[in-house]
């Protein structure tokens, strides 16, 4: 007959099948890091080159930022009189 009363001892090590170093902590600590500082870097610099259009925090402020990029300082070409020349008398 088979002996039902014996009991096989494993310690943490061998159950788990390897060491428990930590290791792979230290590399999701160190990539999540690097995802973080890539990710600053890239709004950053979106963030600096931005003009004033883009700039703008609401849509009626881009509207009319791009409203003054869109007008030139002088609005008659080649001597043609436009409707804002005309009301304002200002003939070249």
């Amino acid at each position: 007959m088979p002996e039902h009363d014996r009991q096989t001892r494993i310690d943490g090590t061998d159950a788990s099948g390897g060491s428990k170093s930590g290791v792979v902590r230290w590399v999701l600590g160190i990539s999540l890091t690097l995802a973080i500082v890539a990710m600053s870097i890239i709004w950053i610099t979106g963030a600096l080159s931005q003009n004033d259009v883009e700039g703008a925090g609401t849509a009626t402020a881009r509207d009319e930022a791009q409203r003054e990029q869109a007008a030139p300082e002088s609005s008659s070409i080649d001597g043609v009189v436009t409707d804002r020349d005309a009301a304002t008398g200002d003939d070249q």
